[in-house]
């Protein structure tokens, strides 16, 4: 068919000026100087302009017509025409002026964000904030909404997903994993781990474990590369160029170890995406719940079990001969897994980190429906970690100015990391339903396997289907928070006996 090879040039175009905004975007976060950040706030204002006046071009929608009255398609077309109509509807509803604007304001704040998170001054990045609030509140109008005005914004990030869906899904969470944690922070035995917190952890062993780690898991280094950053991120443009920064702390090796495997699952994600869809959107990694679910497996999951704790003893031991002398698997599990509310969300516990993310959401809901402004935000931030987690940050930096997102315009955003921890449980369920010898391959290293169930199931298969159907395919049920809480229970009984 003509129209849909004319279509595939049309959206190979649109990909690779989005690649190279990849690129620029990376290179600010990780070694751009400092004075290059105006004439940056131009490039990738210019590069948003263009890939947004392309997507948007009339003859797209003249393209699709054609190819909407075609019946005779397979999974990848369908899904090719399904995909590019949802980007030009959803694009031709932002004119150009404000998508170009709001990419302006997108460098600037990031700056603004890191300068304020290094001096803990909220003013700093004030401004900004209150700006990327109203280009937020702005970009869900002109995109339109049925109930609430924050659900356009969270279907940016996972099709289809509302505030009417996620209520229910994070109370529920919250009525299973609040008692856990009570029960919990109520005991009066604690597991001992003075050992891990009174130590310093050399930079250059939390290094070398980061590298031997993220190898072992199956991240290509000749098709991609790793870096520091003030937050952890994974970009770059291509399954051939996979870029991810971790951040290092002589205080927690833990920060650096399961930032790094985190950032590896979106890697891996990217480095196995199908080939044979390079360009378009089908062979695209299926929404951000799908990613974060790659992300939080090998993070968590696999991470934090005591399987991998055994495999993982002797390269501890190579990097931090003094502070892991006398340390065996279990001394190793006790710690990766300590149950303690904290205030950064990126290192919170399994039990907990999912109350970070709904204080995260109920705030944007705040912010977006107008009900709170700039001004009250460090205060209420405070109020509700009290409220959740039963403690208050002691300043900006380790509360309020502590992600990166908003400096980004990402509202919406924060709720698919929970929905990749529940996505994450029942794709492991099923993957030990394939794999009779998991837990044995887990502790000898052997995790090939798993990537490997995981390329068959998830990363191959693209963007051909909507993100809960690609659950459903490859699990057999319905997405469902049943096996996140059963992991959770049964790893906290395993740890403390309740």
């Amino acid at each position: 068919m003509k129209a849909y090879e004319e279509l595939l040039g049309r959206m190979k175009e649109i990909d690779l000026i989005g690649q190279i905004g990849s690129l620029l975007s990376w290179d600010q976060e990780v070694m751009m100087p400092t004075k290059a950040a105006k004439i940056r706030a131009e490039q990738l204002a210019w590069i948003s302009k263009t890939g947004h006046e392309k997507i948007t071009n009339p003859r797209i929608d003249i393209i699709l017509k054609e190819l909407e009255e075609f019946s005779d398609l397979n999974e990848i077309q369908i899904a090719n025409i399904r995909l590019v109509r949802e980007s030009y509807d959803r694009s031709t509803k932002l004119p150009t002026e404000f998508v170009e604007d709001m990419a302006k304001h997108r460098s600037k704040s990031v700056i603004s964000w890191t300068e304020a998170r290094e001096k803990d001054d909220f003013e700093i990045f004030k401004p900004d904030l209150e700006l990327a609030i109203e280009y937020a509140r702005r970009k869900a109008d002109f995109l339109g909404f049925e109930e609430e005005r924050y659900d356009a914004l969270l279907d940016l990030y996972e099709t289809g997903l509302t505030i009417s869906k996620l209520d229910p899904l994070f109370n529920g969470l919250k009525d299973n994993i609040s008692p856990i944690l009570n029960s919990v922070t109520n005991l009066k035995k604690r597991n001992e781990l003075e050992w891990f917190e009174k130590d310093d952890w050399d930079l250059q062993g939390q290094e070398k474990l980061s590298q031997i780690v993220s190898e072992a898991i199956g991240f290509d280094f000749s098709s991609g590369r790793r870096d520091s950053s003030t937050h952890p991120f994974c970009g770059g443009p291509n399954p051939d160029d996979v870029r991810w920064t971790t951040r290092y702390s002589r205080t927690d090796p833990f920060g650096s170890l399961f930032g790094s495997m985190h950032e590896t699952g979106h890697g891996t994600y990217e480095q196995g995406r199908p080939r044979s869809l390079d360009f378009q959107l089908a062979g695209k990694a299926n929404g951000l719940g799908i990613h974060e679910s790659q992300s939080r497996l090998w993070e968590n999951q696999v991470g934090r079990s005591l399987e991998f704790c055994i495999w993982s003893l002797p390269h501890w031991k190579e990097c931090f001969p003094d502070n892991m002398k006398d340390k065996d698997e279990g001394d190793l599990w006790e710690a990766v897994n300590s149950v303690k509310p904290g205030l950064i969300r990126v290192d919170a516990d399994e039990v907990t980190y999912n109350l970070h993310i709904i204080i995260r959401y109920e705030i944007e809901k705040l912010l977006i429906s107008g009900d709170i402004g700039v001004d009250e935000l460090p205060n209420i931030w405070d109020d509700m970690y009290e409220k959740y987690l039963g403690i208050s940050p002691p300043n900006y930096s380790l509360g309020v100015l502590q992600d990166i997102h908003w400096s980004m315009g990402a509202f919406g955003y924060f709720p698919t990391y929970t929905l990749g921890n529940l996505y994450a449980s029942q794709l492991l369920d099923a993957a030990k339903n394939d794999l009779p010898d998991y837990n044995k391959s887990i502790s000898e290293g052997r995790f090939g396997d798993l990537l490997g169930w995981m390329r068959n199931k998830i990363h191959s298969r693209g963007s051909i289907l909507r993100p809960d159907e690609l659950i459903e395919e490859a699990t057999g049920i319905p997405p469902s928070s049943d096996s996140f809480v059963n992991y959770i229970s049964q790893k906290v009984n395993g740890l403390y006996g309740i």
